[in-house]
């Protein structure tokens, strides 16, 4: 009783912790296009879009699903082995050991292809170029003029 009550808890903390493990979202990369062209306009992260692209990002989230699956096989698993305290740190260590395994085994299982993104070339006010990649299209056409904020490109009407 006292076992399956460790192995359960075991479980549902390695879970608990391992679902939070989400993407962050893509970030904005600037460069200079011509380091003597001055920044003479008031918004420095202003611009017109010259290049829209469909990308591929791997994100490596995952659901924490592996992870709990992972820890209750390892926790039976390890429960076989010993006995006494020995089954007791064989079970935890097989938990352990299955959390771990079953996070991976899920993330190499998620990363196939990636999650489809858009990535904006933009031709900074100040001459700097920027490449901006986001989740969604937000509807942005080559030609728009856009303001990077937040590492999102927003339409300026």
């Amino acid at each position: 009783m006292n076992n399956r009550f460790l192995t359960s808890a075991l479980a549902i903390a390695t879970g608990v912790a391992l679902a939070g493990c989400v993407a962050t979202p893509p970030r904005a990369q600037y460069g200079y296009n011509d380091p003597y062209y001055g920044s003479s306009r008031s918004c420095a992260t202003c611009g017109v879009i010259k290049d829209v692209e469909r990308v591929y990002v791997n994100d490596n989230a995952t659901t924490g699903g592996g992870a709990v699956l992972g820890a209750i096989i390892g926790g039976v698993l390890g429960s076989t082995v010993g006995g006494g305290r020995g089954r007791t740190a064989a079970t935890v260590g097989g938990a352990v050991a299955g959390g771990f395994a079953g996070n991976a085994i899920e993330r190499n299982s998620n990363s196939h292809g990636g999650r489809e993104a858009w990535q904006f070339g933009i031709q900074l006010d100040d001459g700097r170029w920027a490449t901006v990649t986001q989740w969604d299209h937000g509807n942005l056409r080559p030609g728009d003029r856009v303001m990077i904020r937040d590492n999102r490109v927003m339409l300026i009407r």
